[in-house]
């Protein structure tokens, strides 16, 4: 029997692409097959795999059987905590927790020491102390005054320009009274009113410095702050007289930015200090009326 003889080895042909054949689809899923979990997380108990995002598995169904009846004393416990719970929220959310003012809340409790809120502090403050020194510039601009009530507290504020009548026609000026009086309804302003003052001094750099007394004879508590330029104490820029008296407050601040001027003199750090005294005062019996 004769064996045909073998074809002679002919050169392997790459395989040609099928036109037909559709690439890859990218969201194709593989197979089936266990993979690491994201971020790591070993399976879950009773063999079951973590959720996805590293969710918990849902714990395995209680086995059937009959329930028991929960007691009724039970009950009564739930709802005396959920009772209590609510009724602490209710303080909570009305801010009445701690409140010794009844259903008044805070406004009930606020010692306001007899002071009326005005809108326009510049009507209660005539400023007479100072028109012994200065004059009231007539310009409409020169003057500032508003009024906010809030829920924690009232405000008034008043700003005055100021001018000295020796002062030449060239001489350059800006002289202001600023008053500000608040009527706190929420919090006592005692703990904090006396460091407010204080902390003037910790703000003194190089070119000018603060320097703070307390005062006697006004309110509950006064506060004189001194600002100067420099080294030199008889330069003085500025001087406020800070009162407190129950929950009300006044602030009255007096500044002086004068060009040099032969014809008039400025005033010495006592008779600023003599003038808001006196107008301070004015304006808290003012706002009794």
């Amino acid at each position: 029997m004769s064996i045909p003889n073998p074809q002679p080895n002919q050169p392997s042909q790459p395989n040609q692409p099928n036109p037909y054949q559709q690439p890859p689809n990218p969201y194709q899923q593989p197979p089936a097959a266990p993979s690491p979990q994201p971020y790591g997380q070993p399976p879950g108990p009773y063999g079951q795999q973590p959720g996805p995002y590293g969710q918990p598995p849902a714990p395995p169904a209680p086995p059937a059987g009959p329930r028991k009846p929960t007691p009724g004393w039970v009950w009564g416990i739930g709802g005396v905590v959920l009772a209590s719970a609510l009724w602490a929220g209710g303080l909570f959310a009305t801010g009445n927790l701690g409140s010794d003012s009844g259903s008044g809340g805070d406004d009930a409790k606020a010692d306001l020491a007899g002071y009326q809120y005005t809108k326009d502090l510049c009507d209660a403050s005539p400023l007479d102390g100072f028109k012994k020194k200065y004059e009231i510039d007539g310009d409409s601009t020169s003057t500032t005054s508003y009024g906010s009530r809030q829920k924690a507290f009232d405000q008034s504020y008043c700003s005055r320009k100021l001018k000295d009548p020796d002062a030449g026609a060239d001489a350059y000026s800006s002289i202001y009274v600023y008053s500000t009086a608040r009527w706190h309804k929420a919090t006592d302003p005692e703990g904090d009113f006396a460091s407010e003052q204080k902390a003037y001094e910790d703000q003194s750099q190089k070119t000018y410095s603060y320097k703070t007394k307390a005062v006697s004879g006004i309110g509950d508590e006064a506060f004189l702050v001194t600002e100067t330029s420099g080294t030199g104490d008889d330069d003085l820029n500025g001087m406020t007289l800070a009162v407190r008296e129950g929950w009300f407050t006044l602030q009255m601040h007096w500044s002086s930015y004068a060009g040099t001027d032969d014809k008039s003199e400025p005033p010495t750090a006592s008779e600023v200090e003599e003038m808001l005294t006196t107008d301070t005062r004015a304006t808290m019996e003012g706002l009794k009326k």
